[in-house]
């Protein structure tokens, strides 16, 4: 049993800074001291409703708030379970926070991210972080098997970057955007950049990344997106496209923003033939223009979370550490959680991925 100092969820609008005890890994699992966290939109939904927050115990692991919140986190191991034998203390790792039962047909056929049991009855999400203690303490202990080994001088700030750049790979992958696709991006917070990041990287032709704030479009100009555009409604986004692709649309359209006007421009911006793929999550469920994406031969998808991509992404990053590094906007203590990261997220649009310092 180890004390560390730990940020701990109660509820909406209840974060307190605590000392907390953390078990030695059973066998299965590593114990990892953490050294950066990373906060997401959901951590910010998490904060502020309460969203995806284990409120009764978890049919998986059994616990419920208060936790410890925190799901896209990197670090060193300091502990092995007797069971591990592919990883040493010491060893330098992103995690992957996946909550899956490993028994179920999902899990058996490689789409542990669709595990049967890892939303709860009170749709608590199947992460470290909302149904289990997640990184946002000085250690946490988790699975050996969703412990990546991050290679030989890889910073540990992009290691905290692996879990939401796998969101958009494998939107991106599952979408099966080819090279001389016309791709668009409907929203510019971090997994929108990391979105087009992985279009361009997969070759994509025309990459356009739609959103209402300049700070967040002069940001995707920053890292090399060809048309950060500023459409305020579905008549100018219609323009904007048609003008980029000739009058012919998009192949694929992504939306992660998760607001009806952005779904609607979606569906709207694709070329015969074409695929909408939603990434976001909506507060609201949203209305789907079936007739138009129908007129179209179009496609609508969905992706959710990632499986089996995570040493893919790793690689990804390694070869452009540079360019995924500008996502870094800020780094901040632990007790700036809320008022410099969460509150910071909210209102200031020049941030984009905020990193939280654990251990330097």
């Amino acid at each position: 049993m180890t004390m560390v100092k730990a940020a701990v969820i109660y509820g909406p609008k209840d974060i307190r800074f605590e000392k907390r005890n953390i078990p030695d890994p059973a066998p299965d699992e590593v114990q990892i001291e953490v050294a950066f966290n990373g906060i997401c939109g959901s951590d910010i939904h998490e904060y502020l409703e309460g969203m995806d927050l284990a409120t009764m115990p978890h049919p998986l692991t059994h616990m419920q708030a208060p936790l410890i919140p925190g799901h896209e986190f990197s670090g060193t191991i300091s502990k092995i379970g007797k069971q591990v034998s592919k990883l040493r203390i010491g060893d330098k790792v992103a995690v992957e926070p996946m909550i899956a039962c490993g028994k179920c047909p999902e899990c058996l056929s490689g789409h542990y991210n669709w595990c049967e049991h890892a939303i709860g009855s009170d749709q608590s999400a199947g992460f470290l972080g909302f149904s289990a203690n997640g990184g946002l303490a000085e250690k946490c202990n988790v699975k050996s098997t969703f412990a990546h080994l991050l290679p030989t001088n890889f910073p540990l700030d992009l290691g905290a970057l692996v879990e939401p750049v796998s969101v958009a790979a494998q939107a991106v992958m599952a979408s099966r955007v080819s090279p001389g696709d016309d791709v668009l991006i409907q929203g510019a917070g971090p997994i929108g950049l990391f979105t087009a990041l992985i279009a361009q990287i997969s070759g994509a032709h025309h990459v356009i990344i739609n959103d209402m704030s300049e700070e967040r479009l002069d940001l995707a100009n920053e890292l090399g997106v060809q048309y950060p555009i500023r459409a305020d409604s579905q008549k100018s986004l219609a323009h904007a496209i048609s003008t980029i692709t000739e009058n012919q649309g998009v192949d694929v359209a992504f939306d992660c923003a998760g607001v009806q006007p952005t779904l609607t421009g979606a569906i709207q911006a694709l070329k015969n033939g074409g695929k909408v793929t939603v990434i976001a999550l909506f507060q609201h469920p949203p209305v789907v223009d079936v007739r138009a994406l129908l007129k179209k031969g179009g496609s609508l998808l969905t992706s959710y979370g990632y499986a089996n991509i995570f040493d893919r992404v790793i690689k990804i990053i390694d070869i452009y550490r540079s360019l995924f590094k500008r996502v870094i906007t800020k780094k901040i203590e632990l007790n700036e959680l809320v008022s410099e990261g969460i509150e910071s997220l909210e209102k200031d649009k020049k941030q984009a991925k905020i990193l939280v310092r654990l251990h330097s």
